[in-house]
């Protein structure tokens, strides 16, 4: 019998299948991208947007699960191994993914997922010497400004024909729109390289 007390693990795993889907859909637009046939065409641009439906999908049952759990006091070792891995399959992938598109920065997913192998390798020696150091709400707003960030570029992308930020277009008022479409990103980027000092200081006596 299906326990409530198993519907964060259910989301969790719901959230890395819908990574997986994502990580496809933005596969296949990079490998015919360059078809020029077919760009503007529903076999390409609807990866796009199919993507960013089944991100914002996956997005929602991070919220989901967290607010469940902590609610519920539905805690579990599982929730707490997978709930990292899950954001991070959804997360870095789709970061590492929207390069090769011209839609994100190769600087900024380079500090994000530098950051996160970091603090990733400081959480796996603390759990050696069986010490928890959890998040602070700086890492949860870096998590949510990622997510919303995007949200923001998947749908820029496709509804308002974004060409993304690395075009040979330099006229002033493209450059202006690029760079605040891409806002929430550095927010996110801000609140990644803070959370992660933060985290290291925290976590220093612990490891010297």
């Amino acid at each position: 019998m299906f326990k409530k007390s198993n519907i964060p693990n259910f989301l969790t795993m719901l959230r890395i299948f819908l990574g997986l889907v994502v990580i496809i859909l933005l596969s296949i637009l990079i490998i015919f991208k360059k078809d020029v046939e077919s760009r503007g065409s529903f076999k390409i641009d609807h990866f796009l947007l199919a993507a960013g439906i089944v991100f914002i999908a996956a997005s929602v049952t991070d919220f989901l699960d967290g607010y469940i759990a902590r609610k519920y006091s539905y805690v579990s070792e599982f929730g707490k191994f997978f709930d990292p891995i899950a954001d991070k399959v959804l997360i870095n992938a789709t970061l590492i993914l929207f390069i090769p598109l011209g839609l994100i920065p190769f600087w900024i997913t380079l500090i994000l997922i530098l950051r996160d192998t970091v603090v990733d390798f400081i959480r796996m020696i603390l759990s050696s010497k069986q010490i928890t150091l959890s998040a602070g709400i700086l890492g949860k707003l870096k998590t949510v400004f990622q997510m919303v960030g995007l949200s923001i570029l998947f749908f820029l992308a496709y509804f308002v024909n974004f060409q993304g930020i690395e075009t040979n277009d330099i006229e002033t008022k493209d450059i202006i729109i690029k760079q605040v479409i891409l806002i929430p990103m550095y927010i996110a980027t801000a609140f990644s390289l803070i959370s992660g000092v933060t985290y290291f200081i925290k976590a220093k006596s612990q490891l010297f």
